[in-house]
């Protein structure tokens, strides 16, 4: 087999082999990966100046996929995260190329070598309870679609679900009779229980009735105008249009860039504040580490003036260590 062949028969293995059958990731995830791979391709077949099925392996060495990442970010316009998640797809490719073509050890051992860059920690955006409160009392509730924007909008709030395991909710995971719950289904195929609360449950029936669906069907939980399946975009048009709503009763509202994950971020703040255990918080909202949930505590302002109130200043000023003394610093000095 010519290197020439090589290639496709690596990447097919790779998608085949590697990540469906052995290591048995998601649509999502292998989706995600093959974007990232169908984008270098193309950009190596454009750098030099051959088709795509003519490509080698040592047209995806180091030096472009240093430009390929460059241009993600310079062209395409790609932000630090998403440059940083293209790149973990291609580094998990000559991971397998490394293992399964030693000759190519030393190609894969550069393009391994690169690193991730690092981006900025923007600050969470986290609601009130007040505003919260505006905000699930945006929905039109006269209107089927505008019952369906209010279960949602409770949903988010109770659960704290990502976008994705939202959209990817059928009914069959939902359990509204006592003890109400859902089941869902996070990142790495990860299953948890989550309780769901009595207004959230009375608000997912009227949604139910409206659609006129058994609660066991095996059906999408939200679903679109047309009864398709609510889509990640059609998620956050509903919130954009439910927070434009509650800006008429609470402008602060409109400061704020409100998206699923806002939700996910104040549900998990406001357990925190409730004196939930941070343990059952992470369980809650399907962290994998418990240093992701800690980091909540960090955007609790109310926490943080909890914390200082406790401290008690000094009763006599601020006192200097004893190297800080000015009588000390003055002999030192007279060394």
């Amino acid at each position: 087999m010519t290197s020439t062949d090589r290639l496709p028969h690596l990447l097919q293995d790779f998608f085949r082999l590697h990540l469906v059958a052995r290591r048995n990731l998601s649509p999502h995830t292998v989706r995600a990966y093959r974007d990232a791979l169908v984008l270098l391709l193309r950009f190596a077949a454009t750098r030099s100046r051959r088709d795509v099925a003519r490509l080698e392996l040592t047209h995806l060495g180091e030096p472009t996929v240093l430009a390929f990442l460059e241009d993600l970010e310079a062209v395409r316009g790609n932000g630090i995260r998403t440059r940083n998640a293209r790149l973990a797809a291609i580094h998990s490719f000559f991971r397998y190329v490394a293992a399964e073509e030693p000759a190519a050890a030393a190609l894969c051992r550069g393009v391994l070598g690169i690193p991730v860059k690092r981006a900025p920690q923007p600050a969470l955006t986290c609601l009130s309870r007040e505003e919260v409160t505006h905000l699930l009392a945006a929905a039109d509730g006269t209107r089927p679609s505008g019952r369906r924007d209010a279960a949602l909008l409770w949903f988010l709030y109770n659960t704290g679900a990502r976008a994705q395991e939202v959209v990817d909710l059928r009914l069959p995971a939902l359990r509204l009779d006592a003890p109400a719950q859902v089941r869902l289904y996070g990142k790495g195929r990860k299953e948890r229980l989550c309780p769901l609360w009595t207004e959230t449950v009375g608000r997912l029936r009227a949604m139910l009735r409206d659609r006129t669906t058994a609660e066991a069907a095996d059906q999408p939980l939200f679903v679109n105008a047309t009864g398709r399946p609510l889509t990640r975009f059609g998620l956050r048009y509903i919130i954009r249009q439910c927070a434009l709503a509650a800006t008429h009763s609470c402008p602060p509202l409109a400061t704020k860039p409100i998206s699923p994950h806002t939700f996910r971020h104040t549900t998990a703040l406001h357990l925190l504040q409730s004196g939930v255990e941070l343990n059952v918080v992470r369980c809650w909202l399907g962290h994998a580490s418990i240093e992701t949930t800690h980091g909540y505590v960090e955007v609790d302002l109310d926490m943080k003036r909890a914390a200082l109130a406790a401290t008690a200043p000094p009763e006599n000023g601020l006192h200097l260590p004893a190297w800080r003394q000015p009588g000390l610093l003055a002999w030192l000095e007279a060394l």
